[in-house]
């Protein structure tokens, strides 16, 4: 005899079952389907899974010419310190044809709760590669790839917009500009009235917490902040001071932290040492240290300064997973740190990598209005059309 479970209890079951599982439940019936792809589910299980690895963490790495994708590390069972084996995923939006037209070259990416922000020549595409959605967004010409900034965001969950932004100093002096689209209607709004008494550092260090974008500024002195953006107010409004004196040769990174903190890493170019630090995103608190490793053979993680970027996260078992662009190594290594004396080098891609952008990327079934499965086939045409 079936037993039908109430509403509220199939969804509070759901919601702590990770994505890779969601996914096979997806087949088991129409009602698991349409309940898995809801909204309200799918805040609680980003809720729940937040606050703890599941195991799915990717990089997102842009290649010479179209190809992306998502590199990660498998997790071993049986012994931890064994080597962990590497995982591609192809996010690629086009398959490289023997054509005379020019293929399309994705400059940086962005992630929101398992959204990608694609940014291109004078289009942008948010996406899901986990339910292979798609929501192409047509921009001007106006902004440039090296100096302007990206980041989605939202102000509640059925409400995206997409911030891009340019501090008054720039490579090419052009003026500072501010300008955020609805993702649902497709419109962009010029913001006036913000004046810029800072900069961007280098690499563009930017992300996305609970909807609002965080990034590393700097001021006129070169003294080093998190600066935020507000979406109901239409303003930039500084967090606080990083915890340590800014060296322009220093690497520098920001990520997220079980999903309610923002971290910032520093290493010494010259003892190699790494200090994290996290802060939460609300509370006014100081940061604290999280992690010291201090190994005088650890490798630079990119050279300063450069445009180069670099990402990390936590594993299960609490380990520093970190990606690194040394110049010694051809190519992008993963790296993760087994203990206080030990590390491991993953080798995730061994070319050189034209555009060296990369962000974090944990999968979702966040949803948004206007998506459509995605078309490979047209991707040349939209391209086309938007010139």
């Amino acid at each position: 005899m079936s037993v039908k479970l109430p509403y509220d209890l199939e969804e509070e079951i759901l919601s702590r079952v990770p994505w890779k599982s969601l996914v096979k439940l997806r087949r088991v019936c129409k009602h698991w389907n349409s309940l898995i792809l809801e909204e309200r589910l799918n805040k609680k299980n980003l809720s729940f899974h937040m606050h703890s690895y599941s195991g799915e963490h990717r990089f997102i790495l842009l290649d010479d010419g179209p190809k992306i994708s998502a590199v990660g590390i498998e997790e071993v069972q049986n012994n931890v310190n064994d080597p962990p084996s590497l995982i591609v995923q192809d996010f690629t939006l086009t398959k490289v044809r023997q054509t005379y037209e020019p293929s399309i070259t994705v400059y940086k990416t962005v992630h929101c709760d398992g959204l990608l922000l694609c940014v291109m020549d004078n289009q942008l595409l948010v996406r899901n590669p986990l339910l292979k959605e798609t929501s192409w967004i047509k921009c001007g010409s106006d902004f440039h790839q090296s100096d302007d900034a990206y980041c989605l965001g939202y102000l509640s969950h059925c409400d995206y917009r997409i911030l891009r932004f340019r501090c008054a100093s720039n490579s090419r002096n052009r003026p500072s500009r501010v300008e955020v689209c609805e993702v649902a209607s497709k419109t962009w709004k010029v913001i006036d009235k913000i004046s810029f008494d800072w900069f961007l550092s280098v690499p563009l260090s930017i992300l996305s917490l609970r909807g609002t974008p965080y990034c590393i500024g700097l001021r006129e002195d070169h003294t080093a902040f998190v600066q935020s953006y507000d979406f109901a107010r239409e303003r930039f409004q500084p967090i606080d001071d990083l915890p340590f004196r800014y060296d322009e040769m220093n690497p520098i990174g920001l990520e997220i932290y079980k999903g309610d903190r923002l971290s910032v890493l520093e290493q010494c170019h010259k003892t190699r040492k790494i200090c994290i630090w996290v802060k939460h995103w609300l509370m006014l608190t100081s940061w604290t240290k999280l992690l010291v490793v201090d190994m005088p053979e650890f490798p630079l993680l990119y050279p300063r300064p450069s445009l180069l970027s670099m990402n990390y996260y936590f594993d299960k078992n609490n380990r520093l997973v970190i990606t690194c662009n040394h110049t010694g190594m051809k190519g992008l290594s993963i790296i993760r740190v087994i203990n206080d004396k030990d590390f491991q080098v993953i080798k995730a891609n061994v070319s050189e990598i034209r555009f060296p952008f990369l962000c974090s990327y944990v999968p979702s079934f966040v949803r948004l209005q206007g998506f459509s499965k995605q078309d490979t086939s047209r991707i040349r045409w939209r391209k086309r059309r938007f010139n």
